[in-house]
């Protein structure tokens, strides 16, 4: 996927600015490294994405500078022409080192201006950047928007990318066509691949230029077969708990005692909250209209998560599901350790068919979090 296409320039370009990049260290020769240090093991599946990997990296050591094109500020080569691919998608089942690999994309690129951020406070961010911005007249709202972040990210990183809604569906699509005629490149990983995104959603065919751009403009990559990093790791820590009521005594050395929080506008019943650990029954984090700013709110001041009395959840629970996934990914991306307490094994807590697969990366996730941080396990 080598092919390249002119650079778009206006009558009204004007350059501002130049950027050139150093000779990078690319992502196969820190994978190699950290294989021959024993920090990971081995995985063919990895290894076989690792050129793709080194093809984005690669696209960096191409000088650019700050042009004013439509009103605003993009980068443009200062050759003659731009890669028609702007970044990869890795997507695949949970556990499959797909972070990681964007993780060494986000290393080896040898600029300043990039940018890793999870997909969720990043749409709190795009919907904030919406109603705050004031583009100057006859200059288009989303690549007002778009010029800020490249601004500040030529590669933009996305972690866990989906959509739960149509609106972000399509608020995604045309900020990704803007993001890219302002020379950015975006990585994402996703447990889904591009087809699969929004999959029997409401009125999807309204997010299918979404989807086809990706597919256009972007590597997809996908890790098929390989072994649960998060589960074998968890499993190596033997995650044996206190029960609820011991570990917060254990972590705060004050009795629990009911209370409520509130989260931005929401009061929430709490178990037991001191010190930033905080004790929460499942129903009341899960099964109230929390969304995912309160939950944003939660992490800003969490230090340590417990929530217990996890229920079987049937297929009238897919809301509540879908809550509890985008908390335990919020606590993912800020690696807030998190204890969950059930009768019934997480994995099969959850039946629903269309969240089933967002369910397993949860409880992959919460098997790791297991691990996170300083906490007694036993």
């Amino acid at each position: 996927m080598t092919g390249v296409n002119q650079a778009g320039r206006g009558e009204n370009s004007a350059q501002t600015g130049t950027n050139l990049v150093a000779t990078p260290q690319l992502p196969s020769r820190i994978w190699q490294q950290a294989l021959s240090a024993a920090k990971i093991e081995r995985d063919p599946v990895q290894e076989q994405a690792l050129p793709l990997l080194d093809q984005v990296v690669n696209q960096f050591m191409r000088p650019v500078q700050r042009t004013v094109w439509r009103g605003v500020e993009v980068w443009r080569g200062l050759l003659e022409s731009q890669p028609t691919m702007r970044g990869i998608y890795l997507h695949g089942d949970v556990g499959r080192g797909k972070s990681y690999l964007m993780q060494l994309i986000f290393e080896a690129v040898p600029i300043a201006e990039k940018r890793r951020v999870h997909f969720h406070p990043f749409m709190e961010e795009l919907h904030q950047r919406l109603h705050q911005a004031e583009p100057p007249a006859n200059v288009d709202l989303m690549l007002y928007i778009a010029s800020q972040i490249a601004a500040q990210a030529r590669l933009l990183c996305f972690d866990e990318f989906y959509i739960t809604t149509i609106a972000d569906g399509v608020l995604l699509g045309r900020l990704l066509e803007s993001l890219f005629l302002c020379g950015v490149t975006v990585c994402a990983t996703s447990n889904w691949a591009p087809d699969d995104l929004f999959q029997g959603g409401f009125n999807r065919g309204s997010v299918l230029p979404f989807i086809a751009l990706i597919k256009k403009r972007i590597l997809v990559c996908e890790l098929t077969q390989g072994k649960d990093w998060r589960r074998q790791a968890a499993i190596r820590s033997g995650c044996t708990l206190l029960g609820p009521e011991q570990l917060f005594l254990r972590l705060t050395s004050r009795q629990p005692e009911n209370t409520t929080l509130i989260l931005r506008h929401t009061p929430v019943p709490v178990l037991a909250m001191a010190d930033g650990v905080f004790w929460f029954g499942f129903t009341a984090l899960c099964s109230s209209m929390l969304g995912r700013a309160e939950y944003i709110t939660l992490c800003k001041q969490a230090k340590i998560l417990i929530v217990s009395a996890l229920p079987r959840l049937s297929c009238e629970d897919a809301d509540t599901a879908m809550r509890f996934v985008v908390l335990v990914d919020l606590l993912y991306e800020q690696r807030i350790p998190l204890r969950v307490y059930s009768a019934i094994p997480l994995e099969e807590i959850c039946y629903n068919d269309e969240i089933a697969f967002a369910w397993r990366r949860a409880v992959s996730r919460v098997h790791e979090l297991c691990r996170t941080g300083v906490i007694p396990l036993e």
